[in-house]
């Protein structure tokens, strides 16, 4: 049996925060679960926030060791590598792989492991911190161009983003080590739940994205309330608990099977990325059931869907497309086609996203 040791990306732990739902763990879920179990993982996780949602009982091929106390604010944890804990690892254990998704952590192992065996080093890049996305002048961008260039592999979430990042590494790197990262990274399409007809639809919008400058929150929340003056038939389902306009209501669930009967309620969902968005999850999550999506064009969406969304051009075009929706000019409930729902949400399975993905334990 293949031993496998993974570096994780944990960004969702800490106060008021539940582990359980942090991206990376999720994936990681889904990917085990739709994959060989004769690999063996070994997963560390932060002091204090053991993940319930892995366990022995649905998991015995997963292995969870406490790694001990790391920050949870995300952009100094990517510089928080716990070496004493993964030195200890590579001592005690014999791994065939290492498996990371935080190349930032992954040039530090490099040097910790210094003298252990070199294990062939696969990876997945899931966040970049660039100007694009918002990111602090003073990042982590070029640790992680240093990480993934000590990777067989690094799978990234789209087309769009690779071609994102190395015009983002040109600007540091030269063309010997752009042409590198071309052949490192490559596009690994993160997966869906199968398809599953939920609730009844509602009157209602789907914003189920995190709370930050490149998701647009700000200003969709802004723009609903004058739109909610205007014709008061609508409401806002979202994730975000802070909300307390009386036309929002909070759908978020720590069991993940209650939150998506959830949003299964919504007529359509809305991404509001301007300037960056290299995958989303959230919208995979409203797919499979049955909730379609207004997504902008120039980013990865072209990639993803291919009948089941609306691609809008710019926000104006946006906000025109919600207005005939919730006024009816547009029927609200069958604006969309249920079948190429369907057929979108198939070929997004994990199952067949899985097959491109460069994996060599699991071949």
């Amino acid at each position: 049996m293949k031993k496998i040791l993974v570096i994780p990306n944990y960004t969702h732990f800490g106060v008021n925060k539940d582990i359980n739902r942090d991206s990376f763990l999720l994936v990681f879920k889904s990917f085990i679960e739709n994959t060989s179990k004769d690999v063996e993982y070994h997963l560390p996780y932060p002091h204090g926030f053991r993940p319930g949602i892995i366990n022995k009982f649905e998991h015995p091929n997963v292995e969870m060791f406490d790694m001990g106390k790391i920050t949870s604010f995300a952009p100094k944890m990517r510089v928080d590598f716990p070496y004493r804990f993964f030195q200890r690892m590579l001592q005690d254990h014999h791994y065939d792989y290492i498996w990371s998704h935080l190349p930032e952590w992954t040039n530090q192992l490099v040097v910790t492991r210094i003298y252990n065996k070199t294990q062939p080093i696969y990876g997945y890049s899931h966040w970049w911190e660039v100007k694009d996305n918002g990111a602090r002048d003073k990042n982590s961008f070029i640790n992680n161009i240093q990480g993934i260039l000590q990777m067989e592999t690094c799978g990234v979430n789209s087309k769009w983003v690779k071609r994102l990042v190395l015009k983002r590494a040109k600007e540091y790197f030269n063309d010997s080590v752009i042409e590198k990262l071309d052949k490192i990274i490559q596009p690994h399409y993160l997966g869906c739940d199968p398809y599953k007809k939920g609730k009844e639809k509602t009157p209602s919008i789907l914003f189920n994205h995190r709370d930050d400058e490149y998701t647009g929150a700000k200003w969709f929340f802004k723009e609903m309330g004058k739109l909610w003056d205007k014709h008061k038939n609508f409401e806002v389902l979202t994730t975000l608990k802070d909300r307390e306009e009386p036309w929002v209501r909070y759908i978020g669930h720590s069991d993940r099977e209650v939150y998506l009967n959830n949003i299964s309620e919504a007529s359509f969902g809305v991404n509001a990325f301007k300037k960056y968005s290299a995958w989303s999850m959230s919208t995979t999550d409203g797919l499979s059931r049955g909730v379609p999506y207004l997504l902008p064009k120039g980013f990865c969406y072209e990639e993803m869907v291919k009948g089941s969304c609306y691609l809008y051009e710019d926000r104006e075009d946006l906000i025109n497309v919600i207005d005939l929706l919730v006024t009816g000019r547009v029927e609200f409930n069958g604006a969309f086609d249920e079948s190429n729902i369907r057929k979108d949400v198939h070929r997004l399975q994990w199952k067949n996203q899985l097959k491109g993905w460069n994996t060599p334990w699991l071949k």
